[in-house]
Order: structure tokens, then C-alpha cells, then sequence
């Protein structure tokens, strides 16, 4: 299926007021060439009529003798006709008969006079002759117009892009923004069109980041105060289980402190994706630090994976902390619902993470960011993990990359971490 290409509103408004232009400039082009037309009709047949008065009165002192040796200028014709038919003088071909007054013959323009003595007197010029004043004169103003037509809609071009450039900047301005970034926009003076949609677009903002400022609070809020009930019940729980003397009694109290210990796993990871999503996402860059020890201190907490490290030290921009809560969730991702080998790779500008195991949908890996989504696994996980990576990442000024079979295998999963430099 063929993708229509983004529209651009400068290129757009250029291209429409450019031939809007163009065709006003046609239009007076086509409105001239008539009305000069008429003009130059009324100028050439002023020239007939001054030619053919001069030979009437030529003719009428002197005779043919003395039209003899005068010609018309340039493309003019002539001719002179006595009453009994006969031609007295003719210069250049002209239709035998024309009617009184001015005619178009032949492709000619051709004024005939009855003189005083009943004699008949033509003059005549080509048409073609008018109609070339008209090709020139237009010409002359057509040259220049087309020369200067570039600069034109360059002009144009400008003064559209000047006018866009509020547009271009709110453009932009939202864009860039990170998900998790609910800040008002910037106050830059807009044109009125465009300001009720950046209060429009602020107040939903507001609206939103209060709706989500409640729901972390919430969520910390429950996940705090269930923590020490949870603890409770399990030490009560532990302590049952060690001093029960029946062994079925012992085993449900044992199942009933694995499921508090799952409840307390899933509150500390409540507590843990609120932090994530609390607070202003990419904020002031951190100073670069070397990350590799809190790399080890994590990686250490899971014995199966491999780990590769630069020799030297390998700065980042980021919270150590955020790192460590983003390596820790994704190598406990990889050991919870992939098989070996998992890879914790640390180079450049970004932190990969891969395991074993089966394909995942393209669907379902797209999917994986979403709080509780656990895909195919049947792995006890909470379903936060990555939705932790996500969180951090974003207020880290990072992006999360999710690939499902490996790079350069054909099964398993990896997750990609690249930070800002």
C-alpha cells in the first residue's frame, strides 16, 4: 500500500500563492494582449488614415504623374483607380474590390476612399505587422516578468516560512517532548489563530498530569501502607509454618508466606514504577559518571548471566540510582521469563540485555511496556519490570528498545537502553 507523503503547510501556501500569482499574471496577460490589440488596431488605421489623406490630396494637385515616384512607407500599399476602372497608381498587390471605409481582406487592413473626382483610393497594411507590435510589446514585458518570477515566489517562499514560524516552533516544541513530559508549553507570542489551541492543548495537559500525579500517589500511597501489614502477616506466617506440628498445616502455611512474599515483591515494585513515573521527565542532564561498579553490584544479585564490561571507565550521563533500577529490572526480566544465555552488555552510549527463548509477536512485543503484562510467560513476575525501564528511561532522557528474535540469533528477546550523550 502506497504511504502518502507528510503535507508540508509552507510548501503547501508557497505553491498556492505562487500560482495564484501566476495566474492573475496570465489573466492580465491575456486581458492586455486584447486591449493592446484595440489599441494598436486604433494606432495603425490613425496611420492609415493620415497616408491616405496625404495621397488624396497628393493625387488631386498633381496628377498620377505626380504619385509616380512617391511610395508609401514601410509594408504600405496603394493603389489610385480612375472613375473609368483604370488603375492610375498602384504600389504592391491589393484586392480589386473593397467596401467603403475599413475592411480586413486577404490579411490585409484596408481603408478605401471615394475621392472628390469619383476616383477610388486604397491603402492597405498587413495584418501580420499589427499583430507582431503586439508580440513585441507584450514581450518586452513578458521577458522580465518571467526572469523575475524565481526571486518571486523565493520572496514568497520566505515570507510564508516567517509567518509558519510560530507554527513551526509549537511544531517542534511539542514533538520533542517526552511522553511523561506534562509541562505547560513555552508562553512565545502566537498569532491569534493558534493561541486557543496551545491554552486548549496546556489545559489538557494540566488536566493529565493531575490524573496521573493522583494515580502515582495512590498507587505509592497503597503500596507504602500495605507494606508493613504484609510483613506482618508474613513473620506470623514463617512463624507458623516452623512451629506447626501437622504437615498438612505446615504446608498451607508455607503456600500462605510464598503468596505474601509475592504481594510484598509486587508492593516494593508499585513503589518502584511510581518513583519511575513521578517527578519531571527528562530534566537537567546529569553529570557523566562511571557506571560499570553499580553495573557489577546488580549483575552480581543474578549468577547466571554473562556480563561484559569495558576495561577502561565508562561514563554516562545519568542518576546512578536510575541506572541501577533500570539494570536490575531488566537482567531480572531476562532471568524470570528467558532461558540462558543472558547477556548484560554494557558499551557506548547504551545497555543491552539479552536471553534465550521463543519468538515473541510483534503484537505482544510492542505490548511489553504495559504495566501487569506479563506476554506468554508463566514466570511469577509482577508484569511491572519493563514498565519500570520505561519510566526511568524517560525521565533519563533515554530510549527503550525492544527486540524479539535477538540481533544476529534466531530466537530469545533483548532490551536495549541507549542514554543520552
Amino acid at each position: 500500500m502506497t504511504r502518502t507523503p507528510p503535507r508540508s503547510l509552507t510548501r503547501d501556501l508557497t505553491l498556492g500563492f505562487g500560482c495564484g500569482l501566476v495566474a492573475v499574471w496570465l489573466a492580465a496577460l491575456a486581458i492586455g494582449w486584447a486591449v493592446l490589440g484595440v489599441e494598436i488596431d486604433e494606432i495603425y488605421d490613425a496611420a492609415l488614415t493620415r497616408t491616405s489623406e496625404r495621397l488624396a490630396v497628393i493625387g488631386a494637385g498633381a496628377g498620377a504623374a505626380g504619385l509616380g515616384d512617391r511610395r508609401p512607407a514601410g509594408a504600405l500599399r496603394a493603389r489610385l483607380t480612375a472613375t473609368d476602372g483604370q488603375t492610375v497608381y498602384a504600389v504592391g498587390e491589393l484586392p480589386a474590390e473593397t467596401p467603403i471605409g475599413f475592411s480586413r481582406v486577404d490579411g490585409l487592413r484596408v481603408l478605401t476612399q471615394r475621392l472628390p473626382d469619383g476616383g477610388l483610393l486604397q491603402v492597405a497594411d498587413p495584418l501580420a505587422e499589427r499583430r507582431e507590435a503586439v508580440r513585441e510589446t507584450l514581450l518586452s514585458a513578458l521577458v522580465p516578468f518571467a526572469l523575475l518570477l524565481p526571486l518571486a515566489i523565493f520572496g514568497l517562499w520566505r515570507f510564508v516560512r516567517r509567518q509558519l514560524a510560530p507554527v513551526n516552533a509549537l511544531s517542534r516544541e511539542v514533538a520533542d517532548r517526552g511522553a511523561a513530559d506534562l509541562r505547560p508549553l513555552s508562553a512565545a507570542p502566537l498569532p491569534v489563530e493558534l493561541q486557543p489551541m496551545h491554552d486548549a492543548v496546556d489545559r489538557l495537559m494540566g488536566r493529565l498530569d493531575e490524573a496521573l500525579a493522583a494515580e502515582r500517589a495512590f498507587s505509592s500511597n497503597a503500596a507504602h501502607e500495605l507494606r508493613t501489614p504484609i510483613a506482618a502477616a508474613l513473620a506470623q506466617a514463617e512463624m507458623l509454618e516452623a512451629e506447626a506440628t501437622d504437615p498438612r498445616l505446615a504446608r498451607r502455611a508455607s503456600t500462605l508466606a510464598a503468596q505474601l512474599r509475592r504481594v510484598g515483591r509486587l508492593a516494593g515494585k508499585l513503589l518502584e514504577l511510581a518513583r519511575a513515573e513521578g517527578g519531571a521527565a527528562s530534566g537537567p542532564k546529569a553529570a557523566p559518571q562511571d557506571v560499570r561498579q553499580a553495573l557489577q553490584l546488580v549483575a552480581a544479585e543474578f549468577p547466571t548471566t554473562e556480563l561484559a564490561l569495558p576495561e577502561k571507565p565508562h561514563l554516562l550521563a545519568v542518576d546512578l540510582d536510575a541506572f541501577a533500577v533500570i539494570a536490575r529490572n531488566l537482567i531480572e526480566n531476562a532471568v524470570l521469563h528467558g532461558t540462558d544465555p543472558i547477556t548484560v552488555v554494557l558499551a557506548g552510549d547504551t545497555l543491552t540485555v539479552c536471553n534465550g527463548g521463543q519468538v515473541l509477536d510483534p503484537t505482544l512485543l510492542n505490548q511489553l511496556t504495559r504495566r501487569f503484562q506479563r506476554g506468554a510467560s508463566r514466570a511469577s513476575g509482577s508484569g511491572l519490570g519493563l514498565a519500570i525501564v520505561e519510566g526511568h528511561a524517560l525521565r533519563e532522557g533515554a530510549a527503550l528498545t525492544l527486540a524479539s528474535p535477538a540481533p544476529g540469533r534466531g530466537d530469545g528477546f533483548c532490551a536495549t537502553v541507549r542514554f543520552r550523550t
